[in-house]
């Protein structure tokens, strides 16, 4: 699987394909599960808004690398650790609901950002570090003439 041109500055995701107008991303970090970092947020949202007006693709497949998890979701321990959520005490209960409401803005914008993306996705269910069922299932969306994969 080569990695897709153009994709290479992400550092929670792995962008490769596996054959013309195929996305394969890879949640990247396996060792905690492919837990969500802040970071891993901003960095989803620009991978996505990037493939959306990407002519090359056409389809997304979405996958967790690792064999134990698609995703735990957020990094609950990392979350705790100097975010928003644990503004002063020393801010008034408004100023504190506005920097809240602010920063749970921003990370529903990235979720929504896979939501918009104009390319047809696919999450990978058959196995977290394998997306050949689903390239499978997902063949009809890409032109046949082009796409020639045979996966396991």
């Amino acid at each position: 699987m080569a990695q897709l041109a153009g994709y290479f500055a992400y550092q929670h995701f792995l962008v490769t394909s596996r054959g013309p107008f195929v996305a394969h991303v890879e949640i990247n970090r396996p060792a905690k599960l492919n837990a969500f970092l802040e970071s891993m947020w901003l960095e989803l949202r620009q991978l996505f808004r990037q493939l959306s007006t990407d002519a090359d693709v056409r389809v997304v497949v979405l996958s967790g690398a690792g064999d134990r998890a698609f995703t735990a979701g957020l990094d609950v321990q990392a979350a705790s650790q100097g975010s928003p959520l644990q503004a002063s005490d020393d801010l008034d209960p408004g100023r504190k609901a506005t920097m809240l409401r602010r920063y749970i803005g921003e990370f529903q914008d990235c979720i929504t950002a896979v939501e918009k993306c104009e390319k047809r996705q696919s999450p990978a269910l058959a196995r977290a570090s394998s997306c050949s069922a689903n390239f499978r299932a997902s063949r009809h969306l890409c032109s046949s003439r082009h796409l020639h994969w045979s996966g396991h």
